[in-house]
């Protein structure tokens, strides 16, 4: 026998988001860089892409948030971010990573260069990882990520105005 649905039943049972039960992408802020715009794109929650192709390709870095279990840390992000790449791939070498901090915030850093599914193009990333803060209690974390895209040959003058953005990246 279905429950009647009195105003009541309805409310002992509704679900507000964002709220303490199920909660939203904490919020932030960042500047976007000089000469740069924002745009949009599936799966993304921000997309900072230069305004026009540079030699036929769009420059752009993609900000995508995930909730991730709690016993995930930067080694393992960093893993599972980089076996995912590899298998897109069959030619990805690294180029360095590092550990920085932006005021209180502490993010992976690491550089990838493969041959692009389109084309044949050497192309080149720089992959930001971080967390947002945690509370006590929980199951899970806000796992964010920033991945700058461009041909090889450009990632030198594409990378200043991405850490530039990274640094004014900040949890409110």
């Amino acid at each position: 026998m279905a429950e009647q649905l009195t105003p009541l039943a309805v409310l002992n049972r509704l679900v507000v988001q964002p709220s303490d039960m199920l909660t939203a992408v904490p919020p932030f802020v960042f500047a976007v860089p000089n000469g740069w715009t924002l745009d949009e794109a599936p799966g993304a929650l921000a997309v900072v892409r230069l305004p026009q192709e540079v030699d036929g390709f769009w420059v752009n870095a993609m900000l995508t948030h995930d909730k991730v279990a709690r016993s995930v840390d930067f080694k393992v992000a960093a893993q599972i971010t980089w076996s995912k790449l590899q298998r897109t791939t069959t030619d990805l070498t690294e180029r360095g990573e590092k550990l920085m901090r932006f005021g209180d915030l502490p993010v992976y850093i690491r550089g990838a260069e493969f041959t692009g599914p389109k084309g044949g193009r050497k192309l080149a990333q720089l992959q930001a990882l971080w967390f947002a803060p945690v509370t006590e209690g929980g199951k899970v974390v806000d796992f964010f990520q920033l991945v700058l895209t461009c041909p090889v040959e450009h990632m030198a003058a594409c990378t200043p105005p991405i850490m530039e953005m990274l640094s004014t990246f900040r949890f409110v």
